[in-house]
């Protein structure tokens, strides 16, 4: 009996690209920090001034574009654990220079982040959305869609930063502002508050928006269909009428 042919994974998800529905989901509905949560660390512990977001959010977005469109070439027919391994030693091979770059850009900025520099290598959007999502697409929609997931990611990690920079030191990108301080909040305890409080206005405008839409489109729905039973109705009604003309005029016909 002949082997039977291996089967390829069918793709879940649709290939085609839709500029609107990505940039959503990548910036707004799946957005790691604020509404899934998978990539808040480093936004939480490290991001407390605006240097540092800035810092964290490029180094995010280098290395989690090169690895995971390199890794994409990876066959899936090694398994699982082992992709994971390639994974991280792809990432600490695209750290080196992305670490170099920045430490030119920003020379004291990226000694002050510590630990949470390397630990980007292994961030959740790398090791659980490729296998779930961007793998699943095409190369070029999946360029797209990494590029939006970072961009999520490094607006909340600047917005961060900036705020906890204002509220802790009075600062703004080094530049004083005022001298009022709260200092508890460059701990990771304030930075969780920080973020918590943006994460719950940000889903609540997103829900409220979300709503808002569906009863636009439910009422442009009905609208919609009550039109069509109106015209509908008028034309069986024309018709009726159009018939009993019809019959009067034969019955006319005949008793003439």
């Amino acid at each position: 009996m002949a082997q039977a042919k291996q089967l390829k994974p069918e793709m879940t998800r649709k290939s085609d690209f839709k500029f609107t529905r990505d940039l959503i989901d990548g910036l707004a509905k799946q957005n790691v920090v604020l509404m899934t949560g998978i990539v808040n660390a480093p936004v939480i512990i490290a991001a407390t001034t605006f240097k540092k977001g800035v810092v964290i959010a490029l180094a995010f977005a280098i290395i989690s574009f090169l690895t995971i469109v390199t890794c994409s070439f990876v066959p899936k027919k090694i398994v699982y654990t082992l992709r994971v391994i390639i994974y991280a030693l792809v990432g600490s091979v695209y750290y080196i220079p992305t670490v170099l770059l920045l430490e030119q850009i920003f020379p004291l900025t990226v000694e002050l982040i510590g630990i949470y520099m390397p630990l980007i290598i292994t961030n959740a959007l790398i090791f659980s959305k490729t296998e779930s999502r961007f793998y699943l697409e095409s190369k070029l929609k999946m360029i797209i869609d990494v590029i939006f997931f970072a961009a999520g990611f490094g607006i909340v990690c600047v917005l961060t930063g900036g705020f906890r920079e204002i509220i802790c030191f009075g600062t703004f990108a080094g530049i004083q502002l005022f001298d009022f301080k709260i200092a508890a909040f460059e701990s990771p305890f304030g930075g969780f508050i920080l973020v918590g409080i943006m994460a719950g206005m940000f889903r609540a405008l997103y829900n409220y928006l979300r709503n808002r839409r569906i009863r636009q489109n439910s009422e442009e729905h009905n609208k919609a269909a009550a039109e069509q039973t109106f015209r509908s109705s008028t034309e069986s009604g024309g018709k009726q009428v159009m018939i009993a003309d019809k019959s009067d005029t034969a019955k006319e016909h005949s008793n003439g």
